[in-house]
Formats: structure tokens, sequence, C-alpha cells
């Protein structure tokens, strides 16, 4: 069957025969002792890789080595392995260095250290920043032999006399080169120079890994290593064998999340990480993949260290679908069975396609690296074609209407799921009678809408906010009613001191709860300009402005001349950019003295934004001139991170109808008292 030949379901779950990863030999021709080797089992290891045969011989001979190895290669073993072996578990004192460029990564190296050498009664200890140093001090006074950190605080607690460094037979440095990268050299050489030339005799051995080799650690290596090893296991190669490299050229008539979106459904990942470029699209495509019932979390360099360890520990234990990182973010962190790795948009540099990908097809396993592509990342595929011999599976996305169909069997399965022992019983009726209604497709959309945006919204939860109880269950509206209302104390006049005075009783400004993951748009397009409701609205601003309708929440009021919408933080300045200023849509006002009725002699270019200043006299210009969008933040929301109000219309309330800023009844623009 030829690759046009393969249907949606083929493409989605069809993978080629792989080989089995490469191993060389076996455990029992090397010096290991009897509890090392009851953690290898543990570790469910049947043979040494590459990487951990060519480190382990030098290493138990005493010498230094220098090893380039690629991501995935079991690298964490080679160095673990033969550094154990050396160890003595009865001196209750540090005997080996550690050094990890990431939080993240010093964590899973401890986690995997300490399942090997815990069977030969070895304790290892983890000490980063961002967390507990008690613990980290406890853990020291409990005769840890294997220390394990972050270059600054480890330099914390041998400064304050906390961590010894003079039984340091042993230093590792992993992931050299990312430390290099994040501005730690100077603390890592620190470390270095302050450790012992020698210990009982025999000189300190030092272990350097890294994925590439700049100058600053090939220079380095010569300063801190004796005559060491080389390892040379490039990075300038990819595991063909175990991973398939898919690529799906965007397709121009959908926004760029909703490209990607189609990419997931065709290809129904069970774990996954996506890789974004910037930050701030870790946060936009986890906010729209939420939206259609997806898992996902961001991972980035702006979050606080708790939340990110939370995300981690979530993607290990199965509760999330995928994580949304950057590559710095995720540098180092290694998720078992991974089975896809999906690339956002390639990366800037075409070296970090080959550790994006490397995080599946692991040892013995097989994995899917997919790729969106457009126009800019088109020379980035020829030189990955050419430099790293990729071989890319080049595979159109299937029409819409078909991936709408899985799309909906996706969401049908959930929320069957979902609804897995709910007593529905009074609601099958109801049910059955709406099926044959003509705007059942409304209803159930709405309820799709709620459904999943009532979903928990990791991304906004507070730092160390697990503790907190949930919310009680609101009473019936009956029972409410009959609760007597609460005096209301008599309150003394307001000091108009305090009133300039910034308040301190309320939350901080940087608790993520308070803030609103949607922002409120005042725009002068209504009924009257043939905008029906406020999807068609979402509909016609997400044309006009390039945004993807899907990042409108669907919550607004559409009145006779303007409008609220409610649209994702993220690309709130876009759409006011894409809109305001732009013609209205329907009919244009012709001059009164042009020379037929069909003419039309605009007075400024109709496409051209309205200045600054000049939103009124837009608004009342004369006949001839075309009516242009006010497109701004609602005046009840003057910043995306103002706190969130509904304005879904009816009830009293600032954005309801009736009274209030944003209602029906009388106002400037069909609004209630007061403004917009």
């Amino acid at each position: 069957m030829s690759e046009a030949e393969l249907t949606p379901e083929d493409l989605a779950i069809a993978l080629p025969e792989m080989a089995p990863a490469q191993f060389v030999g076996t455990f029992e021709d090397l010096d290991i002792p009897d509890g090392i080797r009851k953690g290898l089992k543990d570790l469910g290891y049947t043979g040494p890789t590459k990487v951990q045969r060519e480190v382990f011989i030098p290493v138990r001979r005493g010498d230094d080595v220098l090893v380039q190895s690629k991501t995935g290669s079991g690298k964490t073993t080679a160095f673990a392995l033969p550094m154990l072996s050396s160890l003595d578990p009865s001196k209750k004192y540090p005997q080996a260095l550690i050094l990890c460029p990431t939080r993240e990564l010093a964590l899973q190296v401890s986690a995997e250290t300490a399942r090997l050498g815990h069977p030969n009664g070895l304790r290892i200890a983890t000490i980063y920043g961002g967390a507990s140093m008690r613990a980290q001090v406890d853990a020291l006074d409990a005769g840890a032999q294997v220390i394990v950190g972050t270059p600054g605080r480890v330099k914390d607690l041998h400064r304050q006399g906390v961590l010894r460094f003079g039984n340091m037979a042993f230093a590792v440095l992993d992931e050299a080169d990312e430390m290099l990268s994040r501005g730690f050299w100077d603390e890592v050489t620190s470390i270095l120079e302050q450790l012992p030339d020698a210990v009982d005799g025999k000189p300190r051995q030092t272990l350097l890994f890294s994925a590439t080799l700049p100058d600053a650690i090939e220079r380095a290596a010569k300063q801190y290593l004796r005559n060491p090893t080389r390892v040379n296991l490039s990075t300038d190669t990819l595991n063909v064998a175990t991973i398939r490299h898919v690529l799906h050229m965007e397709n121009e008539k959908w926004a760029k999340p909703r490209n990607f979106l189609y990419a997931l459904e065709l290809h129904k990942p069970k774990s996954s990480i996506v890789f974004c470029n910037r930050k701030d699209e870790t946060e936009l495509v986890c906010t729209y993949l939420r939206r259609f019932g997806y898992r996902a979390e961001a991972l980035n360099g702006d979050m606080p260290q708790s939340k990110r360890e939370r995300t981690l520990a979530k993607v290990r234990s199965g509760e999330l679908d995928m994580m949304v990182a950057t590559d710095v973010a995720a540098r180092g962190i290694d998720i078992s069975d991974l089975g896809h790795v999906f690339n956002y948009d390639l990366p800037e540099h075409d070296e970090v396609y080959v550790h994006r990908v490397g995080r599946t097809g692991r040892i013995g396993k097989r994995g899917t690296a997919v790729s969106l592509i457009r126009g800019k990342y088109l020379s980035h595929l020829t030189s990955l074609r050419k430099t790293y011999k990729v071989p890319f599976e080049e595979i159109t996305l299937p029409d819409e209407k078909e991936i709408l169909w899985m799309q909906a069997e996706r969401l049908a399965v959930q929320i069957l799921e979902d609804a897995s022992g709910v007593e529905m019983e009074q609601y099958r009726p109801v049910a059955e009678a709406m099926i044959g209604r003509g705007d059942v497709k409304e209803i159930l959309a709405f309820l799709l809408r709620t459904h999943y945006a009532q979903k928990p919204r990791p991304a906004y939860e507070a730092d160390g906010d697990d503790s907190r109880e949930a919310r009680p269950a609101r009473e019936p509206r009956a029972e409410r009613s009959e609760r007597p209302a609460p005096r209301r104390e008599e309150r003394a006049p307001r000091d108009p001191a305090m009133a300039a005075a910034p308040r301190t009783d309320g939350p901080a400004d940087d608790e993520a709860p308070l803030l609103s993951p949607a922002t409120n748009l005042y725009v002068t397009v209504g009924l009257k300009d043939g905008v029906t409701d406020i999807l068609a609205l979402a509909k016609y601003l997400g044309e006009l402005s390039g945004v993807d309708a899907a990042h409108f929440t669907g919550a607004g009021a559409v009145r006779d001349h303007s409008s609220h919408i409610e649209v994702d933080n993220d690309v709130a300045d876009a759409v006011i950019a894409g809109c305001h200023g732009k013609v209205k849509p329907g009919p244009q006002p012709v001059r009164a003295d042009a020379p037929s009725a069909e003419a039309t002699a605009p007075v400024r270019d109709p496409l051209a934004p309205v200045m600054e200043g000049d939103v009124a006299a837009a608004a009342e210009a004369a006949p001839e001139a075309p009516r242009t969008i006010v497109c701004e933040r609602a005046k009840s929301q003057s910043s995306a991170g103002g706190s969130r109000r509904r304005f879904d219309g009816g009830g009293r309330g600032r954005d309801g109808g009736g009274r209030g800023r944003d209602g029906g009844g009388r106002g400037r623009d069909g609004g209630g008292r007061g403004r917009r």
C-alpha cells in the first residue's frame, strides 16, 4: 500500500518495524558489586549500552573521561555505574559530587542513581535552590555518600560549612554545555578548584558529559581533567531505527493552533511533549488545547519551581496527556514511555531537533516525532535532511470533515468516561426530546464549551495551592432565598487619604488564580452590521485579525451597534491590532457628490488604522467617510490581568442586561446606565 493510500486511521497508528536498542555484551563481565547488580535489575537493564560500556572500563581504571553523547543513550547510568561501584558504603560522608544545570535534571539523576546504589547501601542527597534548605541539610547529616545538585545551592551549603569537599573522590559534570549556556560556568569551575586533588592517595576523578563541546568546555577539560579518555558518541546522528519522523505542511486555510490541534487528532498521542520556541507560546497552546479536552500544562522558565515540579510529577504519573515546554525548561528531563514528541515549530538551530526527538524512541522503545512546517522553516527542513539525514515522512493532514469526526469520537469517549457513575436518568427523556430540535447543534456546542471550561485550569493555579479545600456546591436558588440576609454594619466615612493608598488586605497582584485567563473586548460591531450572534462575531473578528476563532471563549453580548466579546489574554492584543480602525462589515456610505449611486469615494484608506485620539471623530464622521471599527479593552477591564467578569447578557450586574456597565437598557451603546 502506498503512502497516498493510507487512511487517517492507518496513519494514526502505523509504525514501521524497528530494531531494538544496541546493547554491547552483558554486565556479567564487568566489575560490579552484587548490590549494584541488583539495582541494574530493578532498573530493567539487560545489558550495557554503548556509552555505558565505553565509560565503565576507563572510570574503574581510575581515568578521567570526557564524553560527548546524545540524549537517550543511557549516560546517567554510564557515569553512575562505575562511580557507585568504586564508593565505600561504610563511610558516611560525601565521596562523590554530581553537578547538573537544572533542578529537574538533578532530581532525575538523583532518582536513577538512588535506584542503582540503594541495594548496595549507598545514600543519595539532592540539593538545589527553590526548596527547603533544612531538608537538604538533614539529608547530608544522614550520611549521604553521593551529592547531586545545582551549582548555586552546592556553593551555598559549602560556604556555610554544611557540605564538605574534603573526601570527594569523584566530580561529575552532567550536561556541561547547558551549564555553560545558562551562565553557571564560573560557579562550576569555582567548585572544581575547591575539590581535593587526591583522596587517600588516589587522584580525584572528573567525569565530564556534554551533548556538544564548545571551546570553553574544551579549555576547561584541559585545565581540570587529567589526560582524559575521550568517548565521542556524537549527536550528529539520529536513532533512525526507533524514531519515526513525520512532518505536516501547515494548511494555510487554518490558523496555526488549529493546524496543531488537527495534527494531535490524527496521531492520538497517549503521552507526549510539545516543544515551542517561545515561552508565551507554551501558555497559548495549553489554553487552546484544554478547550478541546486535552489535559495539557506548560513548562517554561517563568514558572515557579514548585509548579514546574508538580507539572513533571503529573506527566510521569499519567495525569496529563502532554507537557508544552520550551527547550531550556525541558533540557535534561527524562520521561519513560514517551510515545510522541511534537514540534509546534522546528527549532531555530538544527542540532536542537536532535535533542528534542531523542526524548522518544529511547532504549528498547519506539516513538514518533511530529513537526509542523511553515514557510520560514523550510530552510531548516532542508538542512536537517542533508546534515542529519533525517528520514522525514511528509503526510498531508486529512480534510477538516475527517478530522472533526476524529475529534468528535475522542470527545464523546471522554464525556462518557466523565459520565460514568453519574445519575442521569431524569435527563434522558429531555435529551431525547431535544434531539428533534433544529437548534440541537447550538445546544450541544454550548454544553461542550461549558463542560471543558469548567474543568480545572492548572496554568492559572496558585503556587502552593494544592492543600486548598474545594468550595462547597452552591445551594439551590429556592433554599438560598429563604436564608435571612446578613445585617450590614454601619461603616464610617472613608478617609480620603486611604482612597489613594494601595490595598494590602487583598491578594497580591502576582497571585495567578485571581488573574483572568481572558480579556473583555469592546467592539463597535453589532446586529445592525449583520452580525447575528456571539459566534458569528467571533468568526468575523478572527478572520479580520488572523486569530483562530477558537481563542474566543464564547462569552459576550451582541447589541445593535456594539458588542462585548471575551478572548484569550495571549491573543487580545493581536485582535485589537487586527480589527481597530478597519472598515465595518456591510455596505458603506457613498459621497453625496459622487457621479453615480454605486460609486464610493472614501476620504481615507479604509484599511488604515484610526490614529489615537481620532476614534470619536471616526465614529461621528461625515456620511461620506467609511465606518471604521473601534476595538479596545472594555473600560471595566483596562488590562489583560484584570479581574474576570461574565458578560453573557441577562440578569443584573455589571456585565449583564438591566442596569450596569455592560448591560442592556439606556446608555451610550445600548448599555445600561453608565459606561460601556
